[in-house]
């Protein structure tokens, strides 16, 4: 019986190779002959190499997408460092400080999840790879080598991980900003404050605000961190990917169909695997 699969239905490990078979090949549910099941797993294996190229290039190219994007964010974010230094450093407005500290750690947060991003999609092509290459006999990528040196050996090579190497740098670039954010946020000189004072003059109720708000520090703080968060909350929310929305739902699938069109399942290679396992329990 011919199955097929529609968008946003999982694919199991079991059903993955499965996915691959050409349209003119596809099952029909008929007899075929030896020859036909021989061109069959021709063009199957064919496909399925195809799809190798087509993982390994996509990988290859997800890779330098990686550390092209970690150089724009890091340019940007230097800039931005540099701002707030001359601004800081010559005592200029508290307020300006106080923003450029902000877009300073809104920019490390999208950098640190365009890392988390960009390594998902490294991995799924890494998965792609070996279920394809295993299928094919050719599991070059799993098939790793041994260390020898130990982690406390200063010349001697260890295994780390350099993207994520990379993450936690971010990750570390994002708490600096904020915590710079909240110095700032506890720092406010005289002449910001008459400032306010004299924009908001005419509205009482505004000035009560405001004059809690710069006797209270701790209140201030406090505020000025939920704004944050709350922001912070959002951009994270408003960037989840159709991917990352699918597996909130469902943690346990391996892969799942996302294109509108159905998948129909070539079961022909069921069929195989079951009579080569009868044949091997017969002898």
């Amino acid at each position: 019986m011919e199955q097929a699969k529609k968008k946003g239905e999982s694919i199991s490990k079991q059903e993955y190779i499965k996915c691959y078979h050409s349209a003119e090949t596809s099952p029909s549910g008929g007899n075929t002959t030896e020859e036909e099941k021989t061109k069959k797993e021709k063009t199957k294996e064919d496909l399925i190499n195809k799809a190798l190229e087509i993982a390994l290039d996509t990988r290859k190219f997800e890779i330098e997408l990686y550390w092209k994007r970690t150089g724009y964010f890091v340019l940007f974010i230097g800039a931005i460092f540099v701002g707030y230094y001359n601004v800081f450093s010559n005592s200029k407005s508290h307020w300006a400080s106080l923003f450029i500290a902000a877009l300073g750690f809104l920019l490390s947060l999208l950098w640190y999840m365009a890392n988390r991003g960009s390594k998902f999609w490294q991995e799924n092509w890494e998965a792609h790879i070996e279920e394809l290459s295993t299928y094919l006999g050719t599991p070059i990528f799993g098939i790793i080598k041994s260390r020898k040196d130990s982690i406390c050996k200063v010349t001697g090579h260890y295994p780390f991980s350099v993207s994520k190497i990379n993450q936690m740098v971010s990750l570390i670039i994002t708490i600096s900003w904020f915590l710079t954010f909240i110095k700032d946020s506890l720092i406010f000189n005289e002449n910001d404050k008459q400032i306010i004072k004299k924009v908001i003059a005419n509205c009482s109720f505004l000035d009560t605000i405001l004059l809690f708000l710069q006797d209270n520090i701790c209140w201030r703080t406090i505020i000025g961190i939920i704004i944050v968060i709350i922001f912070s909350g959002f951009v994270v929310w408003r960037c989840k990917g159709f991917a990352a929305k699918k597996l909130d739902k469902e943690d346990n699938i391996n892969y799942f169909w996302n294109y509108s069109s159905e998948l129909k399942l070539d079961n022909t290679s069921i069929n195989n695997d079951e009579i080569q396992n009868n044949n091997s329990n017969d002898h």
